[in-house]
């Protein structure tokens, strides 16, 4: 003979299930904000490390030092110039 469940273990059963699902969700959410984030920095860097590699002079340099590269083709007033990747080495200054 089986003993049923008891309510008090049915409601706890129910309540760490519902947790569960809902740390995963918010797990597998920031994780793709994450990747999406990388994917936006990858397409930034490469811009300016174009603008560097094509700089022929210290000017073309300085302009490639003020501009702020465009996020998927849209200007953005908030994000950092170009000089600002470079100086916290995550492109080197010639652009190689």
């Amino acid at each position: 003979m089986t003993r049923p469940v008891s309510s008090r273990l049915l409601v706890i059963l129910v309540l760490l299930v519902g947790l569960g699902l809902v740390l995963l969700t918010r797990t597998v959410a920031r994780s793709s904000r994450v990747q999406r984030m990388r994917a936006d920095l990858a397409e930034v860097l490469g811009e300016c490390r174009a603008r560097y590699a094509a700089a022929r002079s210290p000017a073309d340099s300085a302009a490639a030092d003020a501009w702020r590269p465009p996020l998927h083709g849209a200007p953005r007033p908030d994000d950092p110039p170009c000089e600002s990747y470079r100086r916290r080495n995550m492109l080197p200054a010639g652009g190689s």
